[in-house]
């Protein structure tokens, strides 16, 4: 089966791409990397041949601008890349009979909830990031039926550099990081989120999904762990309230996700948040590498 990616060498396109090759998958991984087949999601002449010249029959649709302050700054850029970008993908996977697979956020999600929030809730997003990727879904359900919407939230991996990244080289350099206490979410392993679309793929059972790690958890206990893991003192760390971090775009306190549907896809839960970040650290321990720089959220 021919499986084109895009946004190929982000974090998480890339751990994507890498395992559905290992899969069996003829990948065509797309992107702005020379090592890349070059498509621009924007650029509708070049979305169109790159569809017709490998004829995709799944497209997993990862790339995004994701930079949630660069978004607030660039209202324009945020809808043109994840809501263009997505309708242009979105509509030629119709043309081509391919199943599209769009990549969304729980920042589509406002926080009052106070708790997690499944398939069904309804979205309210804050921020110009989180109504530029609803935007995106909304496009992908009208234009494309064969279709899985994969809501997943504060990703980190090994192509890329992220939250664990950024904790480990502050604390590294003799800092005390601070972290806020009080924004509470799920942490999400791209390995396993790669893993479940594997999975996903196989049910037919079309529509919107929560892929994330299980159970909700601040960013100040998760950077806890996470030094626990290392073997670091976890007093390094500062926590900060979510109020006193003052950013441009605006940020749901309280974004966990649970997943209803994924059980009666008859697809397995994911694992809990602990056990997936072990096998992160234990990852990081085995073949230790330099994370080249992305986009933040």
């Amino acid at each position: 089966m021919r499986v084109l990616i895009t946004g190929a060498g982000g974090m998480l396109g890339a751990e994507v791409a890498e395992r559905f090759k290992q899969a069996g998958y003829l990948v065509i991984a797309t992107g702005r990397k020379p090592s890349l087949v070059p498509m621009d999601i924007t650029n509708p002449q070049q979305v169109r041949q790159v569809f017709d010249q490998y004829r995709p029959e799944v497209v997993i649709h990862c790339a995004a601008m994701t930079n949630v302050d660069a978004c607030e700054h660039h209202p324009q850029e945020a809808y043109r890349v994840n809501a263009f970008g997505t309708e242009l993908i979105a509509a030629h996977c119709q043309r081509m009979g391919a199943i599209c697979v769009a990549i969304s956020t729980d920042y589509v999600f406002d926080g009052s909830k106070g708790s997690p929030y499944h398939e069904y809730d309804t979205p309210n997003p804050l921020s110009i990031y989180g109504r530029s990727k609803y935007a995106g879904e909304q496009a992908v359900r009208a234009l494309c039926p064969r279709h899985y919407i994969v809501r997943t939230a504060w990703l980190y991996g090994r192509h890329g550099r992220s939250f664990p990244h950024f904790i480990l080289e502050q604390v590294q350099a003799g800092q005390s990081p601070s972290v806020i206490a009080d924004q509470i979410g799920s942490p999400t392993y791209t390995a396993d989120v790669a893993d479940h679309l594997l999975r996903l793929l196989t049910t037919d059972c079309y529509g919107t999904y929560h892929l994330t790690n299980q159970g909700p958890v601040s960013r100040y206990e998760f950077a806890q762990e996470l030094l626990r893991l290392v073997g670091l003192p976890v007093n390094l760390l500062t926590p900060l309230p979510l109020q006193q971090w003052q950013t441009p775009a605006p940020r749901p306190c309280y974004s966990a996700l649970i997943s209803w549907r994924l059980e009666w896809a008859g697809v397995p839960t994911m694992r809990f948040w602990r056990e997936a970040l072990a096998s992160f650290v234990q990852q990081l321990k085995s073949s230790p590498q330099e994370p080249p720089a992305s986009c933040q959220s």
